[in-house]
């Protein structure tokens, strides 16, 4: 017996005939072989199964949305494509209303004045439905609506994540689009949506300049300029009751994301259905409301579907934005108006606008038309005296003025005829010394 037959005795080690050996190795090669042909087989049922499976959410989707799959080099996701026409009707306008709005209006909408260097054509309409509402760095866009303006249509595209594993796919997408465009319009998109995509952009390890371009957020200054007359400054009250557009069973926004959670589940294309529709009239809106806002800076005459009192909310936002030429420029719209037509509140509201950019003579005569209304209001009183006194230095028609206005009908509360009284006191001292 050899010394390695002798180490292995003692170690426990099996000695076997060196053809019995070779035979074990034979068997066991097969049987290697035999297991990696079952794997193949499985792994081709498993890829077959999960293509039909794949297959058939596509063609369930598609009978409920008309779109198609796409695949890029990010993998695969799905998209819904429509090429709205100018003829369409959307609300109280045509769509093509909307080509073309005036840039320099926009860069005032959006207080950027690199806006004004681009044309309507360089713009991306975007909105985002979500996993949630809060944001946060869990929450993923899962429908992503563009809309742009190209060869007299408005087209809209709308990417869709059908699971977590696409959204790269979509956001590369996504990605090619916004590179194409010079700058953003958004409802409420630079506080959640523009950063929420910056967010998963950076997750999924893709650059992307959207969080760079210059951005126009409609929700700001439509707050500003029809905030007054509405009840809320919500897209959907926006569409309502300034472009006269009536959805039909509308999917609320907070039901959104437990809709997506539920298709995860189910697979069913007409849990996403009314997403769609809720996203695609999103981004239409957004290019009539654009349009709409734009016309009322442009103030070129009053238009009939555009409120007074929206016309002098613009000139207060532009003269807050030191833009006094612009704000003159509205305030001509009233020039040749018959203010005998407006509400107390508007005529207040021009009147000041022409006090605070120094067209005074217009102020007074909506301050004496105000004050030859009974009741009598107590600011239009104390501007015409102010003015008698300080202006006109005509301190006894001042005078006449605050007494007769404290014993004609009035609303005056009883801190304003306070004030009437110590005004009406200095300017009878002032009158004696005159005379």
């Amino acid at each position: 017996m050899s010394s390695i037959d002798k180490l292995k005795r003692l170690t426990g080690e099996d000695i076997k005939p060196q053809g019995l050996t070779a035979s074990k190795n034979i068997k066991i090669d097969e049987l290697r072989r035999r297991i990696d042909d079952v794997m193949v087989r499985r792994r081709e049922r498993d890829l077959i199964e999960a293509e039909r499976r794949r297959k058939s959410v596509v063609d369930n989707l598609r009978e409920f949305v008309s779109g198609e799959e796409v695949e890029n080099e990010a993998g695969k996701f799905f998209l819904a494509g429509e090429e709205v026409r100018g003829s369409h009707r959307h609300g109280y306008r045509n769509i093509s209303e909307a080509f073309g709005f005036n840039m320099t209006a926009a860069s005032l909408l959006a207080n950027d004045p690199i806006i004004g260097g681009f044309s309507s054509a360089d713009a991306l309409f975007l909105d985002t439905e979500t996993t949630g509402l809060a944001g946060g760095t869990g929450t993923m866009a899962f429908l992503i609506g563009v809309g742009w303006f190209e060869g007299g249509h408005f087209c809209v595209r709308q990417i869709l994540a059908r699971d977590f594993g696409e959204e790269k796919a979509a956001l590369s997408y996504l990605a090619e689009i916004v590179g194409r465009k010079k700058f953003l319009i958004t409802f409420n998109g630079k506080a959640f949506d523009i950063n929420l995509l910056a967010t998963r952009f950076i997750m999924n390890r893709l650059r992307s300049v959207i969080a760079e371009l210059p951005h126009l957020d409609l929700l700001h200054p439509s707050r500003r300029i029809l905030g007054h007359r509405l009840e809320n400054s919500r897209l959907v009250t926006l569409e309502e009751q300034i472009l006269g557009v009536e959805r039909e069973g509308d999917i609320p926004g907070w039901e959104i994301p437990q809709r997506y959670f539920d298709w995860l589940r189910r697979r069913d294309g007409r849990l996403l259905a009314a997403i769609f529709e809720h996203n695609r009239l999103d981004v239409i809106s957004m290019a009539g409301l654009t349009a709409h806002l734009t016309e009322i800076i442009t103030a070129e005459v009053m238009a009939q579907n555009i409120h007074a009192d929206d016309y002098l909310a613009a000139a207060r936002l532009l003269l807050n934005r030191r833009n006094p030429e612009r704000t003159e420029k509205i305030l001509n719209v009233f020039r040749d108006q018959n203010c005998a037509d407006f509400s107390a509140a508007s005529k207040k509201k021009l009147a000041q606008l022409y006090k605070k950019t120094g067209k005074l003579e217009a102020a007074v005569k909506i301050w004496q038309e105000m004050a030859g209304c009974e009741p009598l209001d107590f600011y239009a009183v104390s501007e015409l005296a102010k003015w008698l006194e300080h202006q006109a230095c005509d301190y006894e028609q001042a005078k006449m003025l605050v007494e007769e206005s404290l014993q004609r009908n009035n609303t005056f509360s009883g801190e304003e005829k306070e004030s009437l009284l110590h005004r009406l006191k200095r300017l009878q001292g002032k009158a004696e010394i005159k005379d």
